[in-house]
């Protein structure tokens, strides 16, 4: 095998160079933030989406204002430092003229289309249902006065009365706030670790299925904090802060460090947006805006009670009102002899699908098996429990050689990869925290045994996190091979991550930084030279940013290669362009499952190539992560995915939202009796095995 060509020493620029029609350079690119935005409206489509169960509506309206939440704590605060942007669509926002603007006038909007869904749309109906939200001034006085004791039990040392002059340093402002106002001037009142204590959503009474917001209960007391004043309003305000770690150090103990102060310091951060209810009047609001150095873009006002992403831990239990459950079957050979199947032909795994109990039972056997000497996993994340944990205490219980591969810096999930790192070295695991200058975004297991006095490997590779929890509700595809190349190729991965040996050359695998984007230029123009107007490019991944990936794709659409491409969330791309983008077609899926797994096929003059792997299109995954993809050698398994998997996702007739040039998504067509790609993968189980 030849020496693989690291990024910047190919010719791919001669194809680029092609894909100059279009007349203007800011029209070759959908703008990021909007993209995302997009996406986030389409989510909020299946929450007005009648044809879903009414309380998948509910939770799908928490997911919205979720994303929105982490929107504002990871992107706008990077504006706010200075980051640089492009006006690739500013033009599509009229007035607009910096980033923070155009933001603005998308999110208002939509926002107040949620509070709309919420206010007219989900409250009638789940009252219909009976279940209902209700005001303080409609509890009993009965149930008042519970809440009253209940506030007065409380610990008053977490209720702070702070003027406006010193709230940018308050360490408790964070999230749900009361803005004051009395005879001495206005002050700031931190709820938000009651509500993290004691719960948002709170029962009233005895009430069955009644309902009411834990800030509406504070609302109503916090006037006798201020016995010696005259209490005239309280308002509810909720903060967001930048939530960014600034884990930009290698050294193991300096991410540690910052990991470990990171909730001393979350409230200090830069507040990236102030939200109010629209009764608020602007006066009440104005003095803490100025205290916060907001400026008007970071200021939302919403008519439906603030902080909606709750809704997604909705309290109500009731089969009838949500998705039809089914079993997952496990998938084939990984219910006896694991090894052995895995040996016999490479194994194939789709969750939800699939169990994720096939995982389990693979690092299980790895774990109990006499012969197994040595398992290495990479773990980006892991959720607050763990089987994937359990198996790899019990092998190291078991005097196996255990290596995990932890990323420490995962975004919100710091503290818990931290608190994992700790417990599997305490365990006796020989733990790597991640690796210097990049993420560790591959999601790959090694498992080493001694067969016939020879050493064997068996390798998993997956597009998702080893998350039990998620992957019930994330759409992930696992391959589980013997292959010799790829099986190597892992081992000389984690020989990297081990700091034995530089960076390899892979027989297989592909992996970033230092290959993956010139490979796959080098594969996308190949189907354009050789193929022609008879190439083949269809694309699965949630993000499609990277402008040098666009830009070949462009050129092979000039060439004639039909190309299509599945992107469930920011799509940069511009699709249908006379002369520049006409033979690509982009959809998204948005459905019960969120669609993670990502798959890359070529047509290779009939020679289909295929593979799997961790990686979106973005500058970060291609340049600045560690990320693998994996090729598909089983024949049987190809042929799943080229007969039944691609079809049927690629042309979902009910979920599958179709991009125009002009940045439009138009959901499909509604046909009583059509069944979303989900839906029919949960009926073909038996394939998937």
């Amino acid at each position: 095998m030849g020496k693989i060509q690291k990024s910047g020493k190919t010719d791919k620029n001669k194809y680029l160079k092609k894909s100059t029609r279009f007349p203007k350079e800011s029209g070759r690119y959908f703008n990021r933030e909007l993209s995302w935005l997009k996406f986030n409206e389409r989510v909020l489509y299946e929450a007005e989406n009648t044809d879903n169960p009414l309380l998948e509506r509910v939770t799908f309206l928490g997911i919205v204002a979720g994303n929105l939440d982490e929107f504002f704590m990871v992107r706008v605060p990077a504006y706010q430092k200075g980051a640089t942007y492009s006006a690739d669509e500013f033009s599509e926002v009229i007035g607009s003229s910096t980033q923070l603007e155009m933001i603005y006038s998308r999110v208002i909007v939509l926002m107040r289309h949620m509070a709309q869904v919420w206010n007219s749309d989900l409250l009638p109906k789940l009252a219909a249902e009976g279940i209902f939200f209700i005001r303080y001034s409609e509890c009993t006085d009965e149930e008042k006065k519970a809440f009253k004791q209940e506030f007065e039990a409380e610990e008053f040392t977490i209720l702070r009365g702070d003027r406006f002059s010193d709230i940018h340093h308050d360490e408790y402002l964070r999230g749900f706030a009361m803005l004051v106002q009395t005879n001495k001037g206005r002050a700031v009142i931190p709820v938000q670790r009651i509500i993290d204590e004691r719960g948002r959503i709170v029962p009233v009474g005895v009430r069955k299925n009644t309902f009411i917001f834990r800030e509406d209960i504070l609302r109503k007391h916090i006037p006798s904090l201020f016995p010696d004043e005259t209490v005239y309003a309280v308002m509810t305000v909720r903060l967001t802060r930048d939530s960014d770690l600034d884990l930009k150090g290698d050294d193991a103990d300096d991410l540690i460090s910052a990991i470990i102060d990171a909730p001393k310091t979350l409230a200090k951060r830069l507040p990236s947006r102030l939200e109010t209810l629209d009764t608020m009047p602007f006066g009440y609001m104005a003095p803490l805006v100025d205290a916060l150095s907001l400026v008007p873009e970071l200021v939302y006002d919403m008519e439906a009670p603030l902080g909606l992403a709750d809704l997604k831990d909705f309290p109500v239990k009731r089969p009838a009102l949500k998705f039809p459950t089914y079993t997952a079957s496990l998938p084939s050979g990984l219910s006896g002899k694991i090894f052995s199947a895995i040996a016999r032909r490479d194994r194939f795994m789709f969750t939800p699908y699939n169990s994720f109990d096939g995982l389990i039972r693979f690092m299980n056997a790895a774990a109990e098996d006499p012969t197994v000497i040595k398992i290495q996993m990479t773990l980006y994340r892991l959720g607050s429990e763990s089987p994937v944990i359990d198996a790899l205490l019990a092998a190291a219980k078991n005097k196996k050689d255990v290596t995990a591969v932890v990323e420490l810096k995962a975004s919100f999930d710091e503290e818990t990869n931290f608190r994992w790192a700790t417990k599997l070295k305490e365990g006796g695991v020989n733990v790597i925290m991640g690796y210097p200058g990049v993420k560790v975004h591959a999601k790959c297991c090694l498992v080493t045994r001694i067969e016939n006095g020879q050493i064997v490997r068996y390798a998993n590779i997956s597009t998702g996190n080893y998350n039990a929890k998620t992957a019930k509700i994330y759409s992930d595809i696992s391959i589980f091979t013997a292959d010799e190349d790829i099986c190597t190729d892992a081992a000389a991965l984690f020989s990297m991550f081990s700091g034995s040996v530089p960076a390899p050359a892979y027989r297989r695998l592909i992996v970033s930084p230092h290959s993956m984007n010139a490979q796959l230029i080098a594969k996308i123009m190949r189907e354009a030279e050789v193929s022609g107007k008879q190439g083949r490019i269809i694309m699965k991944m949630n993000t499609l940013t990277d402008r040098e990936i666009i830009n070949a794709l462009y050129a092979a659409s000039e060439m004639g290669v039909q190309i299509d491409l599945a992107v469930r969330g920011v799509c940069m791309l511009r699709p249908g362009v006379p002369g520049l983008s006409e033979t690509i077609r982009v959809i998204s899926v948005v459905g019960r499952f969120l669609e993670h797994a990502r798959f890359y096929y070529f047509e290779n003059s009939g020679d289909p190539e295929l593979y799997i792997g961790s990686p979106d299109m973005m500058p970060r995954n291609l340049h600045r992560r560690i990320e693998i993809l994996c090729p598909i050698l089983d024949k049987r398994i190809k042929k799943v995915f080229i007969q039944k998997l691609i079809p049927e996702f690629m042309y979902d007739s009910v979920k599958g939202h179709t991009l125009d040039a002009y940045g439009r998504y138009h959901p499909p067509e509604r046909k009583p009796g059509n069944l979303s790609s989900q839906q029919k993968f949960i009926a073909m189980q038996k394939v998937w095995r």
